[in-house]
C-alpha cells in the first residue's frame, strides 16, 4: 500500500464510526478535496480498511457498476466500483465470497431528501489480504482510534469551544488538522459524549475478535480505557509486551452467546456450510435462548466471520 497515491491521508477508522458520520465539510472551490468529519474529528477524504468482503452485487447496466460489504469487527463498509473504478470493478467481479481484503479508497457520502447521511468507499485500489493483516490492521486501528477517543474527550472535558478550543488544544501539541476535526466534531455532533462511548465499546470488542485469549482481551482492556492506564499497547514493544503479558494472564470467562455459536458453527461447519436451523438447534441444547441466537448469527455475519451463500446455510470464514 506504500504506492498509493501521495495526497490525502488514508486513516485507518472502523465501520462503526463511518457509518456514524454526518457532517461534511468542503474546503475551497469545487476542486478541493471534500471530507467526512467523524466523531472524533477525523477529517476523511480517504481511508484504508482491510476486512472480509461477505457480498458482492451487480446493481448496474450494462455490468459497469458492483457494490460490496466489507466487514470488520464493529460493522461493514458500503464499498462501489464503477466505470471509473475499472480495477477495482474487476477485482470485485471475480472474487470468491468470503475473502480478505485490503481497500484505499475515497470517503463518499450520499444524502436523500429525508435527509440521512449514507456513508460509502470509491476504491483506488483492493487488494487481496489474510487474517493475519486483518488481525493487524484492526489492533492499529484500534490503538489509533483509543487516541483520538482521548483527544475528544479531553476537549469536552475542557468545556471550550471554538476558538479557545482550538488555542487549548494547540497549547498541549495537538497537530493542526486534529485541532481543526475535533472543533468541528464537538460543535456538530449531538450528544457526543454518549457517541464516543459507544465507540469506545466497539473497539474494546473488536480488539476482543482478534485476540489469541478471546475471553480475557475484551475485560482487560476495558479495564485499562476505563481507568485510563494505557491507551492499548502504548508507543513502544516493551509497553505492548507488558500489557499483552496482564492481558494472556487475566482470569478467563464466561463466553458470551455469540461466541458459542461462534464455537458451533466452526465445529459443524467441515467447508461446505452448515444449515441454519442445525446451528439454532445445537446452540438451543447449550442453553442459549432464541432471540440470542439469532441476535448472535446476526452479529457474527455484520463481523464478517460467517455468511449466508445461501439462505438458510451458514458458512464460517476462514
Amino acid at each position: 500500500m506504500d504506492k498509493i497515491l501521495d495526497r490525502e491521508v488514508a486513516w485507518r477508522i472502523f465501520a462503526h464510526e463511518f457509518n456514524r458520520s454526518n457532517m461534511h465539510v468542503s474546503e475551497g472551490d469545487e476542486r478541493a478535496p471534500n471530507y467526512i468529519v467523524t466523531p472524533t474529528g477525523v477529517k476523511c477524504n480517504r481511508l484504508f480498511i482491510v476486512g472480509v468482503v461477505t457480498e458482492v452485487e451487480n446493481i448496474g447496466k450494462d455490468n459497469n457498476l458492483w457494490r460490496a460489504r466489507v466487514a470488520d469487527p464493529t460493522g461493514v463498509f458500503t464499498v462501489y466500483a464503477g466505470q471509473y473504478q475499472p480495477e477495482a470493478a474487476i477485482f470485485l467481479s471475480e472474487q470468491d465470497i468470503p475473502a480478505y481484503v485490503a481497500v484505499v479508497g475515497k470517503a463518499r457520502k450520499y444524502e436523500p431528501e429525508d435527509g440521512s447521511v449514507y456513508t460509502s468507499v470509491r476504491p483506488e485500489e483492493m487488494n487481496n489480504a489474510d487474517e493475519k493483516l486483518r488481525d493487524r490492521w484492526v489492533l492499529d486501528t484500534a490503538q489509533r482510534t483509543l487516541e483520538r477517543i482521548r483527544l475528544v474527550e479531553d476537549a469536552l472535558k475542557s468545556g471550550l469551544s471554538g476558538n479557545e478550543l482550538k488555542e487549548y488544544l494547540q497549547k498541549k501539541g495537538t497537530k493542526a488538522v486534529q485541532i481543526d476535526g475535533v472543533t468541528k466534531a464537538i460543535e456538530h455532533y449531538r450528544d457526543l459524549d454518549k457517541v464516543i462511548a459507544e465507540l469506545k465499546k466497539a473497539v474494546i470488542h473488536a480488539i476482543g475478535t482478534v485476540a489469541l485469549d478471546r475471553q480475557a482481551m475484551p475485560q482487560a482492556i476495558e479495564k485499562h480505557a476505563n481507568e485510563g492506564e494505557v491507551l492499548l499497547f502504548g508507543n513502544n514493544e516493551s509497553d505492548k509486551s507488558h500489557i499483552e503479558e496482564k492481558v494472556t494472564t487475566a482470569a478467563p470467562i464466561q463466553k458470551e452467546p455469540k461466541e458459542l455459536i461462534a464455537d458451533i458453527i466452526d465445529k459443524l461447519d467441515t467447508g461446505k456450510g452448515i444449515s441454519y436451523s442445525m446451528v439454532v438447534e445445537a446452540a438451543q441444547k447449550t442453553g442459549i435462548s432464541s432471540d440470542s441466537i439469532e441476535s448472535g448469527i446476526k452479529e457474527l455475519m455484520d463481523e464478517g466471520r460467517c455468511y449466508e451463500p445461501k439462505i438458510g446455510v451458514l458458512r464460517k470464514v476462514g
